[in-house]
């Protein structure tokens, strides 16, 4: 880090915090343009803020206030983090992201709000730009003093192209822990690049930091372990090579020593990964060898999507042909050669967490770029890297070879082929990098924004005097919580499942002018709601209000 802040890269470290700026700009915007809730978001408030706990009691009244305290830090209530643990515990997550909500919610007790989410997700992606960063830098300035700014220009271009890109925008927009899952990745990737450049594999500035990295990342997102299998493994072989037993020895202790003690502190872990529903879900998925090819191009495709607005694919095969070019121009007439041992640790590790993690993870359309989200940055800086060096370090150079002088005197030396066109070159690789998220983002494909609920949520703001009722399906009655957003607006709702076909007497009901009704799409829905209107009033009309997932909303008046 001291080497990317002394003085002589001020205009550097200026350019990055610029372009940070007008990241956070964007992702205020979007933040702003953030209507409504996934269900796994509201299950981050509840799980995190639970005061009493919520229940689906059949032809029963709930007050706003018994479900609006289950999503808010109550005033005393503040900084419970022994029930965030154990609440948990009983699901399938870690706790430590939840520890961090939680925080941000008790600074801020009684209020519910998208910004308390997206304000912690971004804490974690400004951490994650300077991370990815020093990644880039450091991995394409590996090659010497020569190469540093190689460094400094794909470290700018894969911060711009990370940063503008749909799935990362949508990853802040998205309350749950994987832009944390994203920051511990990195930082463990940071910990060991650093460490192979220094040659510094002591305990203060790697193996106690390290430890911790991986105590923090497992009790984060179980998928951390995933990346750090494949980077620790790369890493050890790596020592191996160099015959480093006590480095060997000691970073397995201090790895293994992070790794046990988050089980020691959290040993609902272990049932989670071996015995919970995901993890035997995961565990069949792996071993499912017919599933491989599709679950692949899948997670493939989620990249190129929303990273690279279609055209990775053209990238890979530029760079497979710019291989091959640069391989028959240094055989005839030389060149730089040689292996960028950062690079290729990196690409074993990403290559090795995206097939497990496409293995294993949920295919859940869209929303599943969660899961890859922490490689994303890292898969950007290989392609941006790989073009780069066979384009402007081999090709380039060789076509203006013989028309260089003498090496030193503006020659073909390092120095002569990395400044020839590198400003051309940076011009155009920014305003690809732009224009493909610029339309990737155009295209729509920002999500998590749920822009379709806003004028929904006008018209419960509008309603939320009038009489509501919930008729639920009874094999599924937590899905009423995925209403939970409007229905803490209204000052009440009347809970009724679908299997009970005994006729509603309720007065309150009955002598209500309007009437908001609720009706999870299941068999019986449409005789349930033609039953209630029957029993319970003089309504002359009624209509479609809105639909939402499982749900339609009915208004009768």
């Amino acid at each position: 880090m001291k080497t990317i802040f002394r003085k002589s890269n001020r205009g550097f470290i200026c350019a990055m915090a610029a372009l940070l700026l007008c990241q956070l700009a964007v992702l205020l915007y979007f933040g702003s343009k953030k209507a409504g809730f996934h269900e796994d978001e509201l299950y981050t408030y509840y799980s995190t803020n639970k005061t009493a706990g919520l229940f689906v009691n059949d032809r029963q009244w709930m007050e706003r206030e018994q479900l609006f305290n289950d999503f808010v830090v109550l005033p005393g209530e503040e900084f419970r983090y022994h029930v965030v643990k154990q609440m948990q515990s009983w699901d399938v997550h870690p706790p430590l992201y939840y520890y961090i909500f939680h925080t941000a919610c008790s600074l801020f007790p009684g209020l519910f709000s998208k910004w308390l989410g997206i304000g912690v997700n971004l804490l974690a992606y400004v951490g994650c730009y300077w991370l990815l960063g020093y990644v880039a830098y450091t991995a394409a300035a590996w090659q010497g003093q020569e190469a540093v700014k190689r460094g400094k220009l794909l470290a700018f271009l894969t911060c711009l192209g990370w940063g503008f890109g749909s799935a990362v925008i949508s990853g802040v927009m998205f309350i749950r822990m994987y832009q944390w899952l994203t920051l511990f990745v990195l930082l463990c990737l940071s910990l060991h690049l650093r460490a192979m450049e220094k040659e510094d594999f002591g305990i203060r500035h790697f193996l106690l930091p390290l430890g911790v990295t991986v105590f923090l990342g497992f009790l984060t997102q179980y998928y951390y372990i995933i990346f750090h299998f494949f980077l620790g493994a790369g890493f050890c072989l790596a020592l191996l090579r160099r015959k480093e037993w006590k480095g060997l020895a000691l970073y397995g202790l201090f790895c293994g020593g992070g790794f046990l003690g988050a089980v020691l502190y959290y040993p609902a872990s272990l049932s989670h990964i071996f015995r919970g529903y995901r993890g035997t879900e995961a565990v069949a998925e792996f071993g499912d060898v017919s599933n491989t090819w599709d679950r692949l191009r899948f997670f493939y495709g989620l990249f190129d999507d929303y990273m690279m607005n279609g055209t990775l694919t053209w990238w890979l095969l530029g760079i497979c042909l710019l291989g091959v070019t640069a391989g028959y121009v240094r055989k005839r007439k030389g060149g730089a050669g040689g292996v960028n041992g950062a690079v290729v640790l990196m690409a074993f590790a990403c290559g090795g967490y995206f097939f497990t993690v496409s293995k294993t993870a949920l295919l859940l359309g869209e929303t599943s770029n969660r899961y890859q989200l922490p490689v994303y940055g890292l898969f950007l800086f290989l392609v941006l890297y790989g073009a780069w060096c066979l384009l402007a370090e081999t090709l380039l150079w060789a076509v203006k070879k013989k028309n260089q002088g003498p090496e030193g005197k503006g020659g073909s030396g390092p120095g002569a082929r990395q400044r020839y066109g590198r400003g051309e070159l940076l011009l155009a690789a920014a305003l690809g990098l732009l224009l493909a998220d610029g339309l990737a983002v155009r295209a729509g494909r920002v999500f998590f924004l749920y822009e379709e609920e806003k004028d929904r949520m006008a018209f419960v703001q509008e309603h939320r005097e009038d009489t509501v009722a919930v008729f639920y399906n009874e094999a599924s009655p937590d899905h009423i919580w995925w209403l939970s957003d409007e229905l803490m607006v209204y000052d009440r709702v009347f809970l009724a499942s679908l299997g009970n076909r005994e006729p509603i007497a309720d007065g309150r009901i009955r002598e209500s002018k309007r009437l908001l009704v609720y009706v999870a799409d299941y068999e019986g829905q449409e005789e349930s709601l033609r039953e209630l209107l029957a029993e319970n009033g003089q309504w002359e009309n009624c209509r479609v209000a809105a639909e939402k997932g499982l749900w339609t909303l009915y208004e009768a008046w």
